[in-house]
């Protein structure tokens, strides 16, 4: 199952690739510290920082396609300021690993094994 659809970025970059490879290592660049920031934020129980760390996710996990990691981010910001960012512990973990699986997905649509 495809974690990614580009069809979005593509669709953005009109179809330019050197522009839509920019813009995904940019992603990949950026996106193990965000998600890590994301965990420190879950386990340091700041619920708000937590939420804030999801919904700035948002946009960039929506320009590489990846609707369900979007919208486990939309779950996390959601539940973090109903309950609690204890209660969000597994979710994080969700998509840390799902983050696994999108990346590998861009390293495969740029040509890296």
């Amino acid at each position: 199952m495809a974690h990614t659809d580009l069809g979005y970025l593509e669709r953005f970059c009109k179809g330019d690739r050197s522009r839509m490879e920019k813009y995904i290592r940019l992603y990949m660049d950026a996106s193990p510290g965000l998600f890590a920031q994301l965990q420190e934020r879950q386990a340091a129980g700041d619920a708000e920082a937590l939420a804030i760390s999801a919904h700035s996710l948002r946009p960039q996990v929506n320009y590489m396609g990846a609707q369900g990691l979007f919208d486990l981010l939309t779950a996390i910001e959601l539940r973090a300021r109903a309950e609690g960012a204890s209660a969000c512990a597994t979710q994080v973990t969700e998509a840390c690993d799902l983050n696994e699986n999108v990346m590998a997905e861009l390293r495969s649509a740029l040509g890296h094994p």
